[in-house]
């Protein structure tokens, strides 16, 4: 009688929280739609009662957003009108320093004002995105697994201290750790650098430390031991024994790091002022916008959906390596 007390009990929690998330997930769902619709609408057949409808097709209606749902209209002003131009001014020790955006796409803008080519387009911030999304994912997800992997094969000291060093940096919050990491980096000449952006990404820290010692930790000893009698090199085990078990994991890792840089602005408005991403880009066209033909929500959606779309098509290309289980294993007995 109790455990089918439980037992119903529980399966309520689960119709609950199904329920739950069935509900988030339309709204989202919803949300994405909105969206996109809204990215193939006119201003004014948004302004003019039709703010969360099918796009006005209907030629007679002067509101209608013919132009913007069949010619994407609003990609292309969008492509071709979203710029930044910043200029960074610090001083390097005693020294004063300027940075400014350039651009290496003017020639498809065919420029004839001089001072065009001294501001970021949207070539030049998918390029950057690129840049800090993918080098940077790759060494978010490979260098905590190097390090989980020396610390969990290797029975020294310092890989006890190191352990212990990125335990207390994962409990214990860093306050005002970004004005010291800015001051460190100018004085060092790699402020606002790529190079200075992936060194700071190379601490190899993080909760996928954990979860890389953890599965280091499962894997037995006898491969390792079975390669020395063989000859093999430190270098040889870890690169061709341990790390291809571990190569899945490192994939995920590599995808969910690829994403959340891919979406992040903050830290590029922070480290890499005059090297705007598109994530960067999409925050000054929703927030600070001075161009009047992006200063409408259709545009701003628009903006929104070009950042969206490359996630969206990559989900749906490794949707089984995204969401499968981090703690399994390539072990085979």
């Amino acid at each position: 009688m109790q455990n089918n007390q439980k037992k119903q009990k529980t399966s309520w929690i689960y119709i609950v929280l199904f329920g739950l998330l069935l509900l988030i997930s339309a709204l989202m769902i919803y949300m994405f739609f909105w969206a996109m619709l809204t990215s193939l609408k006119s201003n004014d057949d948004m302004i003019y009662g039709n703010p969360i409808g099918f796009p006005n097709l209907d030629e007679s209606d002067p509101n209608n957003s013919r132009l913007q749902f069949f010619h994407f209209k609003n990609y292309a002003t969008v492509f071709r009108e979203i710029k930044i131009a910043w200029t960074e001014i610090y001083y390097k020790g005693s020294t004063l320093v300027t940075h400014q955006t350039n651009t290496l796409f003017g020639w498809m803008y065919n420029f004839s004002d001089p001072f065009e080519y001294e501001r970021a387009y949207l070539p030049d911030m998918l390029v950057n995105t690129l840049l800090y999304a993918g080098i940077g994912g790759l060494i978010l997800a490979a260098v905590p697994a190097l390090t989980a992997y020396l610390c969990s094969k290797y029975d020294f000291k310092v890989s006890k201290i190191l352990f212990m060093v990125y335990t207390v940096i994962m409990c214990i919050p860093i306050v005002g750790n970004f004005p010291s990491e800015l001051t460190f980096l100018r004085n060092a000449g790699l402020f606002d650098s790529f190079l200075g952006n992936f060194l700071q990404k190379m601490s190899g820290g993080g909760m996928y430390f954990f979860i890389y010692y953890a599965f280091f930790g499962t894997l037995p000893n006898t491969y390792r031991e079975a390669a020395e009698i063989d000859g093999a090199s430190e270098l040889t085990i870890m690169c061709r024994i341990y790390f291809p078990l571990a190569r899945t994991m490192v994939a995920t890792v590599f995808l969910l790091q690829f994403v959340a840089l891919w979406n992040d602005y903050q830290g590029v408005l922070l480290y890499l002022p005059t090297h705007p991403t598109l994530a960067y880009g999409v925050y000054e066209l929703t927030t600070s916008t001075t161009e009047p033909a992006l200063a409408n929500t259709p545009a701003q959606m628009t903006g929104c959906m070009m950042l969206a779309i490359p996630l969206i098509i990559l989900f749906v290309l490794f949707k089984d390596k995204l969401m499968g289980n981090l703690s399994l294993g390539g072990l085979k007995e």
